[in-house]
């Protein structure tokens, strides 16, 4: 583990050549760094002398290093090369990347490099400059470095680039990264397309800014500040600003009704890093508004946000709880969110900003599987009203999330502590450890916990001399009760300040002992307030869901007594049953696997209706997310309820056929799916049913109308009818 302790500048910006406040330019002279102008109240301690010694961060962070170190160089070059006509060993990886679609190449060397810098696995460093060296190999004389001729967002891989190379200057000493970047910003300036356009065309040049910003701090070069200036999102930005509705119609009189979350929140950084090039406290109100602002609209209690990718309206965002399985855009979206985090933490001082990473650490990425061998990711969190379930989603191998994925896990190690000139912060609490060199000693600070699964947290100081400083530890929102604390067995009084922080001041010795104790319980997320659903279920920071066949336990939920609804599972962690019906268990979202059924948010209304991913189909039906379809003679759809009918949910099209139903074996109609149209309304049900457990059974047929096209027949769901 390397134990460095250099200076910082920014979320994520440390310069190791600002020891000296010197840099070289290309022509070797020596070049004055900017000054930071905008205030900083803490630092991280930028991914270095952080250790995760346990736990489920730690199980995580090991696990992406290695799915990103099995990647064949050769295969990850493989395209450069061609495009330059050098020899070109290796496989296509495929997917997004063959494509060179939004291309991840230098979020992969970025993800590598702070891996490098927080574990201090060698083989990261190595990984990252190898990687470069033969990149910049394929770096054509005019600066042209994409993976092919026919890049699909030049703004996005671009901005990418300078992540990789950036990281890999900072994290792995690559003496020759800002040599590489100076040549492909020179092209970029040439070549890039400044009409800044929005939507499908534009390609996110709005996250431009922050990069740009972090390579002027870094090298001193003006050309990165102007640059930077160009992408600067004023139009957005200025709308959290002013404390106005990002719907609402803009000055120009421009009005947008949805926006790409990801990238939304990602732009943010930029707003922070004009922040400390400018020290313009306009650029300061932006981040905090617009962090109340999401707060209040868009997030949901897990931390995640965006459904089918987007910004909303409150009232859509709600809606599209009940049937989107997109219902958060986890790896990216939780690594805008760190980044704003960590900007917030250092300008502001308090301690609160920092209950949005512990979610999304916890039920956010956190709370993702695995990436395959063949690149493909966890890219949707779902949370439907009507049930979800973790998969390899949507888009393919090697998509954007593929590259924010090493990004976001290491950066666990760069949100656990903070530090001012006095004082040491704990913001998340992991198993973990922190080297930290303070009025000439040299402390080392152990915390302890099984945290989340227990309130439980101590921390042991180790140093090599009786030193004073402030131990100061977040106070998070959720706290059923103020936290307990005991100095060495002896309890203390540990008021919270305005910022948020508990305070122990006091001169520590080599023993002493800190044991806190963070009081959780059962309680209900509202995403509305005043409304009772949809709701979510939460203990502490950590979102549950409900292991269930069916959505119907829903119905008789008392939320406003829940802590009775449920009963601890002897034995099993942060597991529990429902009173009433022993089959329905609660645990939490991150302990669900790939392909397990489970209800995370509860409404009533749309619990009714039975996701498509809970019907039995024979043969496999195809699928295009709002239903699934078969032409096949003979095919059948088969569901289990239980309730007293059955409506079947779908759509009128001009070539459908017709199915043969069947209810508990026996055939009770044959319904012709034909419409003069394409989706036209079409339900069907069959009641009077007595109360209890049936099953309903689809089947298509040969005959058809002959006005149809075609035989399909398709389902959208069905929905289950009670007494």
């Amino acid at each position: 583990m390397i134990r460095h302790n250099w200076l910082q500048i920014g979320a994520s910006v440390v310069l190791s050549i600002c020891l000296a406040g010197l840099a070289k330019g290309e022509d070797d002279h020596i070049v004055p760094l900017p000054a930071e102008k905008g205030e900083k109240k803490l630092s991280t301690f930028d991914y270095r002398s952080v250790t995760l010694d346990s736990g489920r961060m730690r199980a995580q962070m090991d696990e992406v290093c290695d799915e990103y170190l099995r990647i064949p160089n050769d295969d990850l070059l493989k395209g450069f090369r061609l495009r330059a006509g050098l020899p070109a060993p290796g496989n296509d990886l495929g997917g997004w990347y063959t494509s060179d679609t939004f291309h991840v190449f230098g979020q992969i060397v970025s993800g590598l490099s702070r891996l490098y810098a927080t574990t201090g696995n060698a083989a990261c460093r190595e990984k990252a400059n190898a990687l470069l060296l033969e990149w910049s190999k394929c770096i054509e004389p005019d600066g042209y470095f994409f993976y092919t001729r026919k890049p699909n967002a030049p703004h996005y891989i671009y901005d990418k680039m300078l992540w990789g190379l950036l990281d890999a200057h900072l994290y792995c000493e690559n003496k020759e990264a800002l040599g590489y970047l100076s040549r492909i910003t020179d092209w970029a300036v040439k070549n890039l397309e400044h009409t800044r356009l929005l939507g499908p065309k534009g390609h996110e040049w709005y996250t431009l800014s922050e990069n740009l910003y972090r390579a002027y701090l870094i090298t001193g070069d003006p050309k990165y500040r102007d640059f930077g200036r160009v992408w600067e999102y004023t139009e957005y930005w200025d709308m959290y600003g002013r404390k106005q509705d990002i719907f609402e119609v803009r000055p120009d009189g421009q009005q947008v009704r949805a926006y790409h979350a990801y990238s939304h929140v990602n732009t943010l950084g930029g707003a922070g890093a004009a922040y400390l090039v400018t020290g313009d406290p306009h650029y300061l109100a932006i981040l905090k508004n617009a962090y109340d602002y999401l707060q209040a609209n868009e997030v949901f209690a897990t931390g995640g946000y965006g459904p089918s990718e987007q910004l909303l309206p409150h009232d859509k965002v709600v809606l599209k709880l009940a049937n989107t399985p997109a219902t958060f855009e986890t790896q990216c979206g939780t690594w805008a969110v760190f980044k704003l985090v960590k900007y917030l933490q250092a300008f502001t001082g308090d301690a609160r900003y920092g209950d949005w990473a512990e979610r999304l650490a916890i039920n956010g990425i956190g709370a993702t599987i695995h990436m395959s061998a063949d690149g493909h990711v966890f890219y949707y969190s779902d949370y439907r009203t009507s049930g979800g379930e973790k998969a390899m989603q949507a888009h393919g191998s090697w998509t954007c999330c593929t590259g924010t994925r090493p990004q976001a896990v290491a950066d666990f190690c760069d949100l656990i502590y903070l530090k001012d000139t006095e004082n040491l912060y704990v913001n998340l609490f992991a198993p973990s450890s922190i080297q930290w060199r303070h009025a000439g000693a040299n402390v080392h600070l152990q915390q302890t916990t099984r945290f989340p699964e227990d309130g439980a947290v101590a921390f042991t100081i180790g140093t090599d001399q009786s030193v004073e400083f402030g131990l100061k530890i977040r106070s998070p929102g959720w706290l059923a009760e103020p936290m307990t604390v005991k100095l060495n067995g002896k309890p203390l009084a540990s008021p919270v300040d305005e910022q948020h922080w508990c305070t122990v001041q006091r001169t520590w010795k080599n023993g002493d002992r800190l044991e806190v104790v963070l009081p959780m319980r059962l309680e209900v997320s509202y995403i509305t307030p005043g409304q009772r659903y949809p709701a979510a279920i939460m203990y502490g920071p950590t979102v549950l869901a409900a292991r269930a066949t069916d959505p119907t336990f829903v119905h008789d939920l008392d939320l406003e007594h829940i802590d009775r609804e449920l009963t601890p599972v002897p034995g099993d962690i942060l597991t529990w049953r429902l009173v009433r019906n022993n089959n329905i268990l609660l645990r939490p979202f991150y302990a669900y696997k790939e392909g397990e059924r489970y209800y995370l948010y509860l409404e009533p209304l749309t619990a009714k209706q039975i996701a498509l991913a809970s019907i039995v189909y024979r043969p496999q039906w195809q699928g295009n997310g709002k239903f699934r379809f078969t032409k096949e003679i003979g095919a059948t759809a088969e569901y289990r309820f239980e309730g007293t009918g059955i409506r079947w949910l779908g759509g009128r099209f001009d070539d459908a056929g017709k199915a043969e139903v069947s209810v508990d074996g026996k055939v009770v109609a044959t319904v012709d799916q034909y419409g003069p149209g394409r989706n036209l309304p079409f339900q069907w049900e069959w009641r009077n049913l007595p109360p209890g457990k049936h099953t309903i059974r689809l089947r298509l047929i040969e005959e058809k109308s002959p006005q149809s096209k075609d035989h399909f027949i398709n389902v959208a769901g069905f929905e289950v009818i009670h007494p």
